[in-house]
């Protein structure tokens, strides 16, 4: 192997594209919907590998930071490493790939490479659009990056990377299986700006996030899931990610997220998981992910005890024509009762639906209103449907004749989606959308209950930006 450098591996988050910021990270497609910012996970994880491995590595969170492509530049003259790794995602892709030419201009002897789910669906694109980019790596792939790095940047034979061959795109065949979770270490989170990260449901700074699991219980998965490119659920070693908390909670962070659930539907290993943490006596409050179906009242009341505050929970539409056709696999009935279960333990709620699915009309998106009403959940988002590639919902869509572009700028879910049904237009759903949340949300008694019961500083704060985002005239 090739003498490391002080600085081997520079990661990057690339800059945001609005004032809001983008999500990024393991699939996630679009623009933080409230006032957040989380930590990019997925360069955490690459780079608790690399420094597993001994391996030097920096992190430049550029979203969160609102650092500029000139800010960017800076630092990676100032590093000058060997190679440079950034993220991307569907509708932030054409833009994202400018951090590649912005390498280039500093030194055509630094490697590049991009990273995302949108490389799962199209592994050649990044290298077709962009000659500045010098490989393309799936996600749930770090260890593609450890072995490129230990060839000395010879891709050949290295599962999934896509790289340039004699003027010729090779894509090498992915690997069978997923990354074992338990041979990629810590994320590294004493490598981000650890101040500047927020949540809606944060209770104390600092917070992170982390990883229990990838993978979904749910096979196949839901017809719009990136998860259909991470497979059967595989989970950490309990004792391992205690291991981890324990040192989370040495660097003086007070709160974590875990944006993944699945690590939590197996009963069992969310019983040992949580169980441990009140006996190790962890003081970290947390909030993550749930499905209805998989959250027992013997469950809730000991992740009750072990710091939990809020859980999410996907409901995605009170239609079931719509759920059975998207193999959800959940119902509105379980859903409600999930609320209610998590309300009794004092925890905070958050349901998530999804307008524009196959087979969404005006009356069954105003039924899905009126349900998430009657939820009386603390929060609620009403996301539109974006189709990530090569998730069933986009060759649903492409095969009907519905699809309108692929052009990935036309993407983001807080704009019109790229598609039109027969009885119901993009600029509908989109305008039916930004409706959703000011009738739920503008309601006298939601806002009195906030006014009295919540946190007047952090709930002022998400005021002003929903005023921004769904008040304030848009496109509708």
């Amino acid at each position: 192997m090739t003498k490391i450098r002080n600085t081997e591996v520079l990661l990057i988050e690339p800059p945001a594209t609005n004032s809001m910021g983008n999500l990024r990270t393991l699939g996630s497609i679009g623009t933080f919907k409230a006032e957040m910012a989380w930590p990019p996970l997925d360069l955490m994880i690459i780079s608790g590998l690399l420094e597993k491995h001994g391996i030097s590595s920096e992190i430049l969170d550029a979203n969160s930071l609102r650092a500029s492509a000139p800010d960017v530049k800076k630092m990676i003259e100032q590093k000058k490493p060997r190679l440079v790794v950034f993220t991307t995602s569907t509708p932030t892709f054409y833009h994202d790939l400018k951090i590649a030419e912005i390498t280039k201009e500093v030194s055509n002897d630094i490697f590049t490479a991009v990273t995302s789910t949108h490389i799962n669906a199209r592994p050649a694109e990044a290298l077709d659009l962009c000659k500045d980019v010098d490989f393309a790596v799936p996600n749930d792939s770090e260890s593609s990056f450890l072995n490129l790095i230990k060839s000395d940047y010879n891709p050949i034979g290295i599962s999934g990377i896509s790289y340039r061959q004699d003027n010729q795109i090779t894509s090498n065949p992915p690997r069978n299986d997923g990354e074992n979770l338990d041979e990629l270490g810590f994320p590294s989170h004493d490598k981000i700006p650890l101040d500047v990260y927020r949540d809606p449901f944060l209770k104390q700074r600092p917070m992170t996030v982390t990883l229990s699991s990838r993978g979904c219980v749910n096979q196949p998965p839901c017809i719009m899931c990136s998860a259909c490119f991470y497979g059967q659920p595989r989970y950490r070693n309990v004792d391992a990610l205690i291991e981890e908390l324990h040192w989370i909670q040495s660097l003086g962070i007070k709160e974590i997220r875990f944006p993944f659930e699945a690590g939590f539907n197996d009963f069992e290993t969310a019983m040992k998981l949580f169980n441990k943490m009140i006996k190790e006596g962890i003081n970290l409050k947390f909030t993550c992910n749930g499905r209805a179906d998989r959250l027992p009242v013997e469950l809730l009341e000991v992740m009750k005890e072990a710091g939990c505050t809020a859980i999410n929970i996907g409901c995605e539409s009170a239609s079931p024509q719509i759920l059975e056709f998207c193999n959800k696999k959940v119902g509105t009935d379980q859903v409600r009762e999930a609320v209610e279960n998590v309300k009794k333990f004092g925890m905070l709620t958050l349901v998530y639906f999804i307008l524009g699915l196959p087979y969404e009309d005006k009356q069954t998106m105003l039924e899905t209103l009126e349900f998430a009403k009657k939820l009386k959940s603390d929060f609620v988002t009403f996301g539109v449907a974006i189709p990530h590639p090569s998730t069933a919902f986009f060759g649903f869509l492409k095969e009907k004749g519905y699809l309108t572009t692929e052009n990935w700028d036309e993407y983001d879910p807080l704009g019109p989606p790229p598609y039109n049904y027969p009885n119901l237009s993009s600029q509908e759903i989109y305008s039916f959308a930004r409706k959703a949340y000011r009738s739920y949300y503008l309601r006298p008694e939601y806002m009195l209950k906030k006014l009295f019961n919540g946190n007047l500083k952090e709930d002022f704060r998400n005021f002003l930006g929903f005023c921004s985002r769904y008040v304030l005239p848009k496109r509708d």
